[in-house]
């Protein structure tokens, strides 16, 4: 399955530029048989993802958020498989975060942590997420060597991904993997049991 991670639309985010459905129709154009719909500080409901997938069967699409923790330096932190707005109240608490998606299954994603310095201040005081973001196009390649030499040195996963605001992210980096996600969640189990492979078009 090629799977995007990190996916914003213009319903949630107002960074993204392009709608709901028209990423769906891009990333079935270009093979992508499942999404993470991961907008900035809020969960899509589970009704609204519903609709969606009703609309779009040739593709998964499973909801998340991307929190973004507040303080300086900036930490955003990917938590893959939920609709809970509870996350969003617990953007002070990095340890509640983490502690959260572990007991509820979700995977968790420091993403593009070396853009700023705070996920290194966050790794360094211990609060380890499931994965770092490798390859992205909101992360260039010196930073990317450093996520990945920061997690092999911490014994964590790394992942591509779109971290896609609009059409032309897609289609760069992504990851692939053999173990069907029927549900959210099977996402965690992919990654930590390192059954999936990296994979970019810019490479």
């Amino acid at each position: 399955m090629k799977v995007e991670l990190h996916c914003h639309t213009s319903r949630y985010s107002g960074c993204a530029t392009a709608t709901p459905a028209e990423l769906m129709e891009r990333l079935v154009q270009t093979g992508y048989e499942a999404v993470f719909l991961t907008e900035h500080d809020a969960v899509w409901p589970d009704w609204e993802i519903a609709q969606l997938q009703d609309g779009w069967p040739d593709i998964r699409i499973f909801g998340g958020v991307e929190l973004s923790l507040p303080g300086d330096p900036m930490v955003h932190l990917l938590v893959l498989g939920t609709s809970d707005p509870a996350y969003l109240a617990l953007r002070a608490e990095p340890a509640a975060i983490l502690d959260k998606a572990r007991t509820e299954g979700h995977l968790t994603v420091l993403a593009h942590p070396f853009r700023w310095a705070g996920a290194a201040e966050m790794l360094e005081a211990g609060l380890l997420p499931d994965a770092l973001e490798h390859l992205t196009r909101n992360h260039d390649a010196p930073r990317a060597a450093v996520a990945k030499a920061q997690a092999e040195r911490l014994g964590l996963a790394i992942v591509n991904a779109g971290d896609t605001h609009g059409l032309d992210f897609l289609n760069h980096f992504w990851i692939e993997t053999d173990q069907p996600l029927a549900k959210p969640d099977d996402i965690r189990a992919a990654i930590l049991n390192r059954a999936y492979v990296n994979c970019s078009r810019d490479a």
